[in-house]
């Protein structure tokens, strides 16, 4: 083959390849564009649901979209349940029953699950106005979201123990490097443990959806003791009561109060909630609500004292 042929070939066979290749480079950019407007548009849409005040949406649909974990008393799932606004029941949930019930008109109430471990995740979702569950305020959570009112207090970092355990009189007794303490990742009497004791060993437990997971350990043998809040210990102690025993119920450790939260952004659903709830509180509400459930928690004692006027008609 003559010398210009043979160069006039190869050009044609490169010219072809990167016509080929161009062509392969330019489709792939238009997929990633097509993509990108896609996740753009779709961010924008989460951006926009969120970016309308809870409440002012809960008022203009009627609608109170409302998330849970699940934590008995306060929410009992029902795992049976198909429909997802009868899966939950509980303390917490008639308190957002009286809410909605009396609002002028009344609100539907739309439940919706969160994982306790994605918590933040869910928050932010948009998916939901605001979480009613007996969720521990602690000072990170305060600087994160919005967290109402106490409504009530529960003890955090008593301990489920073996049946015949007798080391243990105090809290400070678990103190000892010959002992192994069970601890589910991420919660309060977890914090408080690694605070306050430095020399057990550590066992740490992700508990997902099932707080009881950590629980087991000594149940199986796996730790000495576990530490979670009152109500997560006495339910579990009384389900086995022939193998292990809770320690320091009447007397916790420490103390956390519990709130429902909010996103940040919306303070006035918070302000809507806290005015809510100290009406329940005043009327009366949470009392019944603490007889129906048998709440495992404490309540503050309301001291109201007679006006100057009253007192003066009480003197007559």
């Amino acid at each position: 083959m003559p010398l210009t042929n043979k160069y006039n070939a190869n050009r044609s066979s490169w010219l072809l390849y990167a016509a080929v290749t161009l062509a392969g480079v330019s489709a792939c950019l238009s997929l990633l564009s097509l993509f990108r407007s896609s996740y753009i548009a779709n961010v924008a849409a989460t951006k926009n649901q969120i970016a309308v005040r809870a409440l002012e949406r809960i008022q203009k649909s009627g609608v109170m979209r409302v998330g849970y974990g699940g934590f008995p008393p306060y929410t009992i799932v029902d795992p049976k349940q198909s429909d997802p606004n009868k899966r939950v029941a509980g303390f917490a949930v008639d308190m957002v029953g009286e809410i909605a019930s009396r609002y002028v008109p009344p609100l539907k109430i739309e439940w919706h699950n969160l994982d306790w471990d994605t918590f933040r995740a869910d928050m932010l979702s948009g998916k939901f106005d605001y979480l009613a569950d007996a969720v521990y305020d602690t000072i990170p959570k305060a600087a994160d979201f919005g967290m109402t009112d106490p409504f009530s207090y529960f003890g955090i970092a008593v301990a489920v123990v073996g049946k015949s355990e007798s080391r243990f009189r105090t809290f400070q007794d678990l103190d000892r490097s010959d002992v192994t303490i069970a601890l589910a990742q991420g919660w309060t009497s977890t914090d408080y443990a690694q605070q306050h004791l430095s020399k057990p060993k550590f066992k740490m437990v992700t508990v997902g959806k099932d707080a009881y997971t950590q629980l087991d350990d000594v149940l199986f043998g796996r730790a000495d003791a576990a530490l979670n809040d009152v109500p997560t210990v006495v339910q579990y102690v009384n389900a086995h009561r022939d193998k292990v025993k809770a320690l320091w119920v009447d007397h916790p450790p420490s103390s956390v109060p519990a709130s429902f939260v909010t996103r940040r952004e919306d303070w006035d659903l918070l302000e809507f909630l806290n005015t809510s709830i100290r009406i329940l509180e005043v009327d009366g509400t949470l009392q019944r609500l603490d007889k129906k459930w048998n709440s495992l928690g404490h309540f503050e004692k309301l001291d109201l004292i007679p006006g100057a006027g009253l007192a003066a008609l009480g003197q007559k």
